[in-house]
């Protein structure tokens, strides 16, 4: 009910366990919705879509269309940009948009990396690299902060465990943004306390810049990556 159109929203599907099969971004029209989504995911999520068509009169097809995004460096909202809208998960993410051909906004042009490195900063996890299927609980990547979990939805694939989760109001683990003064650790590294104690790791690092999946119960304690320190960032969870 809420992807009326001219809008924009995060959504996923879960796996019957409540894990992340599919995360992806809904564009609402008047006579369709447009799916955004890790291009790596297209068919898979064409596949299971058309499993849940039954005998509904919907056409599922995929468009050979470019996603284009309007951002600030300093991760501040954009202002209104026409054809654009306000990415759901993030408001630093600025403004995302599905153009046939390239939009003409007379804007400074960057690259698809400084955006990347922008959502590795904010905290915002994206596609199966950073959320592989039936791997994750969507609740400790920040779904809910992103907007993506409506918990007054009817009944849901995955709805059991999410909603249980969500009612006991409390997170084990949650997604982090983290800074080093190096390159990062690889993906799948360790996060440990001083006394060498495994509390998390990472999710995914670009450069200097890491999203990683840490213990609440050692966010206060010192904490260390293949030896190499770290600042925890501002994220969905601040």
């Amino acid at each position: 009910d809420a992807c009326t159109p001219n809008t924009c929203h995060m959504a996923a599907l879960l796996t019957p366990q409540g894990k992340m099969a599919f995360d992806f971004l809904i564009y609402a029209t008047h006579d369709a919705y447009l799916l955004d989504c890790d291009g790596a995911i297209v068919a898979d999520l064409m596949k299971r879509l058309t499993l849940y068509k039954l005998l509904a009169k919907v056409d599922i097809s995929s468009l050979d269309i470019g996603v284009w995004a309007i951002w600030q460096a300093d991760g501040q909202p954009c202002p209104p940009q026409d054809g654009f809208y306000p990415d759901p998960r993030h408001a630093g993410l600025g403004l995302r948009g599905l153009f046939a051909q390239k939009p003409e906004v007379a804007l400074t042009h960057a690259t698809s990396s400084g955006w990347q490195a922008l959502r590795l900063r904010l905290g915002v996890p994206e596609g199966h690299e950073d959320m592989p299927n039936g791997k994750i609980f969507p609740l400790e990547f920040g779904l809910a902060q992103m907007g993506g979990v409506d918990f007054q939805k009817g009944c849901f694939v995955g709805q059991e465990v999410t909603s249980r989760t969500h009612r006991k109001g409390t997170l084990r683990k949650k997604l982090w943004p983290l800074q080093f003064q190096q390159q990062a650790p690889a993906e799948g590294s360790r996060i440990v306390t001083a006394e060498q104690r495994p509390c998390g790791e990472i999710v995914t690092a670009s450069g200097s810049q890491a999203i990683a999946l840490i213990r609440e119960d050692a966010l206060d304690e010192e904490l260390r990556c293949d030896g190499a320190a770290f600042q925890r960032l501002d994220g969905l969870f601040s």
